[in-house]
């Protein structure tokens, strides 16, 4: 098992997230942690790929508000 991390700033002063993402059985397990909480989401592949195009099309937008209205 591989386990990849990423932390990032969460809301409010000093906060951070921390996200797990593991693959396990075939499946993707994706952890993350804002102490004290925590949450577990355990995805198919498919399941996998439209977070990632979600998140790939969230990005797209960001960047257009960046440079300009979105297109």
């Amino acid at each position: 098992m591989t386990r990849r991390t990423s932390a990032v700033k969460g809301q409010g002063q000093d906060a951070s997230v921390t996200f797990y993402v593991e693959v396990y059985s075939g499946t993707v397990w994706i952890t993350s942690f804002d102490y004290p909480f925590a949450a577990e989401a355990i995805l198919e592949p498919a399941q996998a790929d439209s977070l990632v195009e979600l998140i790939n099309q969230a990005t797209k937008e960001t960047r257009g508000h960046k440079n300009g209205p979105a297109r």
